[in-house]
């Protein structure tokens, strides 16, 4: 969030790995080690914490460790695979896909395990995205057919609008800094 390092999974070991890009130092930190694949990390918003997906225990739960790679904490535990992370405006919340019920769909777990619960309920979704302070929005890539649209998900109400509408499939949603516009991929 400091704009000074980056964090991204690489396969430079075989098994993809999180490391840290240090910009201004010209550093590289690796965050994770085997055993397991770990992926998708995701900076807190305060910048001290990462939350990742990884499968050290055998199947793909989401973990959160601090930035110097301390106090590694497993969030989910569950047979289903859970991944892709991101952090609500507060640090408090995390939301992720999971394929629990049968078919991926977004939860929403505390910072502390807690308080999970389901929060899309459409036939697929993935790649949740939480907007920044003041909105308290959850952008996400759903199956609407032939290929995925962006939805967006206000949370306070439970209202969600489809952005897209089956011009081609989109995803990845990304919200700007401000909270007023949303990047994605499309075909």
């Amino acid at each position: 969030p400091d704009g000074r390092s980056i964090a991204y999974a690489s396969y430079r070991r075989i098994q993809p790995q999180i490391f840290i890009s240090n910009i201004y130092q010209g550093t590289l930190e690796e965050l994770t080690k085997p055993p397991g694949q770990n992926f998708t990390p995701v900076w807190s918003p305060d910048g001290t914490r990462i939350a990742f997906a990884s499968s050290r225990d055998n199947n793909f739960e989401i973990y959160v460790v601090n930035r110097d790679g301390s106090n590694l904490r497993r969030l989910t535990n569950h047979p289903g695979a859970d991944i892709t992370p991101t952090w609500s405006p507060t640090g408090t919340q995390i939301a992720f896909t999971s394929d629990r019920t049968g078919s991926p769909q977004i939860y929403v777990v505390g910072t502390d395990g807690l308080g999970l619960r389901q929060i899309t309920h459409e036939s697929k979704a993935d790649r949740a995205t939480w907007s920044p302070a003041p909105y308290n929005e959850i952008a996400y890539a759903a199956s609407t057919g032939p290929g995925n649209d962006i939805k967006v998900l206000e949370l306070a109400t439970g209202v969600v609008k489809q952005l897209t509408f089956g011009e081609g499939t989109n995803e990845s949603p990304c919200f700007s800094p401000n909270g007023r516009h949303i990047a994605f991929s499309s075909t």
